[in-house]
Parts: C-alpha cells; structure tokens; sequence
C-alpha cells in the first residue's frame, strides 16, 4: 500500500494542479505564462522555507537536534531567497503593461463589467472557511485591483501587479516573512492578489478581443480559491 501524502505534500499538489489549470486557460505571450509560472514556482519555494522554519522552531523549543536546526535554516533562507529571485519573469510582465497605452473602448467594455467581476468575488469569497478579517482581506485586493483597472485600463493592472509585486518583496524581507499579521499570513494574501491581477489581465484581453471571458473567469475564480486553500496550508 502506497503512504498517504503528508497535508504539506497534499497543499504542494493542490498549488501546483490549480496553477497548472489556471496556466491552461490563459491565452497570451510567453512573457505572460512566465509570469505565471514564476509565481507558482515563488510559492512553492515560500512555502519550503516556512515548513522548514517551522520544523527548526520545534526543535528548539524542545531542545533536540542542534546541527539540524541550524542546518534547516539555512535550507529555508536559501528557499526564500530563490522564491524572490523567481519573481522577476513577473516583475517584467508587470513593467510591459505598465508601458502600454489604454484603449477607451476596450476600457468601457471592462467598466461594464467591473461590477459582476467584484460580485463573483465576494459570493466566492463567503464560502471559504475564513475568519472574518481575512474574507476583508481578500474582498479589499479584488476591490484595489478593479479600482486600478477602472481608472487605468491595461496600465492599470501593470501598476497594480508591480504594487504588489513591491509589497510581497517587502513583506518577505521583513523580520517575520510576512508570516506574523493577523490569522491569515500576511505574505499570502499579497500572493493571492498578484495572482488575481493576471487574472484581471485575461479578462481584459479577452473582453478586448470581444471574446467569452465569462467561463475562463468562473474558472480563474475557482482555482485562486484552490490556491488559497492549498497554500493555508503550507
């Protein structure tokens, strides 16, 4: 009989399949699937890091295995320190939108359907198993992301992912990660908007195209609601 996986070994899965379907749906340049690929590969190595401090901090606390505590802190830097460096494919998609000039038509189309886009989210949102600060949490990133689009159109979402792009960055150079901020770490919640800016940018191309962006946005919603719940528990 095969051993069951681990819950980090499950959530590692989860993370990787619903990065993988959400890949699958994107239409785009090469820049924009590295952008994503970047970001599933950046959680995965956030999430290496977290475990092993974790098991590092256990061990101290009960005063066993010196040399391994101290060897598996240094496997989690260095796991961190890759989880930043792999974000720069995403740092750059982020500078190219930021350099493109909005269409007003293509930005009405979107205006129009900003409203639906923040609705869906919230009906998501209140079927997740979470405390009540972070269903804010994650209704105000959905909030901040249409509001930039609204306003800026394709070059908002260029500001709005390299924002938090900058905050995840800091967050994870903190003292605690970003590990530490009320019940929902703080580093994740920044991940999961980054996530749903390329998400908004789908949309947008799609809405700009005059294509279906209806069933690939139900189907984004889904997996960044798998993402979330794979990566909790990391």
């Amino acid at each position: 009989m095969e051993n069951p996986m681990s819950r980090e070994q499950q959530a590692a899965y989860e993370w990787g399949a619903a990065m993988s379907e959400l890949r699958s749906g994107i239409d785009g340049p090469p820049e924009a699937l590295a952008a994503l690929d970047a970001l599933r590969e950046t959680g995965l190595r956030f999430a290496a890091c977290e475990r092993r401090m974790r098991r590092a901090e256990r061990l101290n606390a009960v005063g066993l295995h010196e040399a391994e505590s101290v060897t598996l802190v240094g496997l989690a830097l260095a796991d961190h320190e890759r989880g930043l460096t792999a974000l720069r494919p995403a740092r750059e998609f982020a500078e190219s939108l930021m350099a493109q000039d909005t269409d007003e038509q293509e930005l009405l189309r979107w205006r129009e359907s900003s409203t639906e886009i923040r609705s869906q989210w919230r009906h998501h949102v209140s079927e997740l198993d979470l405390g009540s600060d972070d269903a804010r949490h994650l209704v105000r990133i959905m909030d901040e992301c249409c509001d930039s689009v609204d306003e800026h159109g394709i070059n908002g979402i260029g500001r709005y992912l390299s924002r938090c792009l900058q905050d995840l960055e800091e967050a994870r150079r903190s003292d605690d990660r970003g590990t530490r901020q009320g019940s929902f770490p703080w580093w994740k919640i920044v991940l999961a908007a980054i996530i749903l800016g390329l998400t908004a940018w789908e949309v947008w191309t799609l809405l700009s195209r005059g294509a279906p962006w209806w069933n690939f946005f139900l189907v984004a919603l889904v997996n960044c609601i798998l993402m979330l719940l794979a990566v909790l528990a990391c």
